[in-house]
């Protein structure tokens, strides 16, 4: 690493960075502090032929048993200014977390986060994906986003020019997520808060809250009205384990580590799930999981 303002951390074990667990060690991780500081990593990294890979809570990421051989751009740690301005819009950082920003959002009186303010990730993680809960995504309340390219250009994106799906974004640039810009609707802290309660007593009713998890495991299928969990359970997946890795039995598909789960117990686990599912319902669940590192299924 070039940057000598930037923040390094070198053989990091990725598993104390994702909300699994599990995973080996990064050649390199840094923390930037700044938009600007982003660019001279993916610059520094560039000119010296490193790739440049980005973590933000690591609630969406499986990290293979031999780790990464990249440099790790962590966002959580240090991109995580939020700003109120007077027109109901919110200027964000990549780092912040998700329920931190409801909270902020409900103090102060808007309305809009209610329904993504129980997923324990970032956001910029979350609008890499559209992250989404309770029939409602991340892609809605954006106004923009901006990202840095390869190159090392900043560039700020419209949200009219991002394709927003279920669990996707395509921007028109390929980029590192930084900041965002976010409008949302006047309401009343106690609403606000009251909603984000009951919202999220039900997550935890539903899921194996406060448990080692990615969240969820695979993607809803487009095709049919069953979900992930219910196509798991109907093919008799529900608390089939490998190792110490687990489907819940509270939420099928939802994946556990009970103690010292690997990343190819995991992976495994993954796999059988998928045939299981091709065989019984015949229908092919896609990962919702981010994989890292190289893996032997």
């Amino acid at each position: 690493m070039v940057v000598r303002s930037v923040e390094v951390s070198f053989h990091v074990k990725l598993r104390e960075y994702t909300t699994i667990g599990i995973g080996g060690a990064a050649d390199r991780m840094a923390f930037p502090r700044s938009p600007a500081q982003v660019r001279e990593v993916v610059l520094a990294e560039g000119a010296a032929g490193r790739e440049v890979r980005v973590l933000g809570a690591g609630s969406n990421l499986l990290v293979a048993d031999g780790g990464v051989s990249a440099t790790v751009l962590c966002t959580r740690k240090h991109l995580s200014k939020v700003v109120f301005l007077s027109d109901e819009t919110v200027v964000v950082e990549a780092g912040v977390m998700l329920p931190r920003l409801a909270v902020l959002c409900a103090l102060s009186g808007l309305s809009g986060m209610e329904p993504l303010s129980g997923i324990p990730g970032t956001v910029g993680g979350a609008l890499s994906m559209n992250a989404g809960a309770y029939g409602q995504s991340i892609g809605e309340r954006v106004e923009w986003v901006e990202v840095v390219d390869p190159g090392g250009e900043i560039h700020r994106i419209e949200a009219r020019a991002i394709r927003f799906g279920y669990r996707e974004a395509e921007y028109p640039v390929r980029g590192i997520v930084v900041r965002a810009g976010f409008r949302f609707v006047p309401g009343t802290r106690e609403t606000v808060f009251e909603q984000m309660r009951q919202m999220n007593e039900r997550r935890r009713s539903r899921q194996p809250w406060g448990e080692r998890t990615f969240g969820s495991t695979f993607r809803n299928p487009r095709e049919g009205k069953e979900k992930a969990a219910q196509l798991l359970e109907r093919a008799g997946m529900k608390g089939e384990r490998e190792g110490d890795a687990c489907f819940s039995v509270k939420h099928a598909n939802f994946l556990v580590n009970q103690g010292c789960a690997t990343a190819a117990d995991v992976r495994r686990l993954m796999s059988r799930g998928q045939s299981a599912v091709r065989v019984s319902c015949g229908v092919l669940l896609v990962p919702e999981v981010k994989m890292w590192g190289e893996f032997d299924v």
